[in-house]
């Protein structure tokens, strides 16, 4: 009788945390992304159900989030940056010297810098906020190292 009640407590408790795990970890859409980033004053375009476009002045910044347990990126286009003003070696220079991010050229000849999380387990928005930021300053130094060409 005793094991039985145990267990029971047991079962009561490990469903307790099950479920508050469960609305912890809600998934986290656009929408919501959107609405953070407003609040911090930013102009946002919403692109889809998982994507939304962030102004960040002289860049935007498109945040895309795949669910509670999917992979966010961060991604950006620089406009009026060329492969041609950049070349393999800065790239190759400044992606050896972050750690969060990577700059590349894509199929089209342009740069883009992208960094993204990997969310298993879930994702606040105050996580999103934070890399958001982490992201600006990376794009923003890569910008800076651009413009000196030195890559530290």
């Amino acid at each position: 009788m005793a094991l039985a009640r145990v267990l029971g407590i047991s079962l009561a408790l490990m469903m307790g945390m099950l479920m508050a795990g469960g609305s912890a970890m809600a998934e986290i859409s656009s929408n919501d992304i959107g609405q953070i980033m407003k609040e911090r004053n930013y102009a946002v375009a919403e692109i889809s159900d998982s994507m939304v476009a962030v102004d960040a002045g002289d860049f935007a910044v498109i945040i895309a989030v795949n669910g509670s347990n999917g992979d966010i990126s961060y991604l950006t286009y620089l406009k009026g940056v060329s492969s041609d003003m950049v070349g393999y070696e800065f790239l190759n220079r400044f992606n050896n010297g972050v750690k969060f991010g990577r700059a590349y050229i894509d199929g089209d000849g342009d740069i883009a810098i992208q960094m993204d999380r990997n969310s298993d387990g879930g994702v606040t928005l105050e996580n999103i906020e934070s890399d958001f930021d982490v992201f600006v300053l990376l794009v923003n130094k890569f910008m800076r190292d651009l413009t000196t060409r030195s890559v530290v």
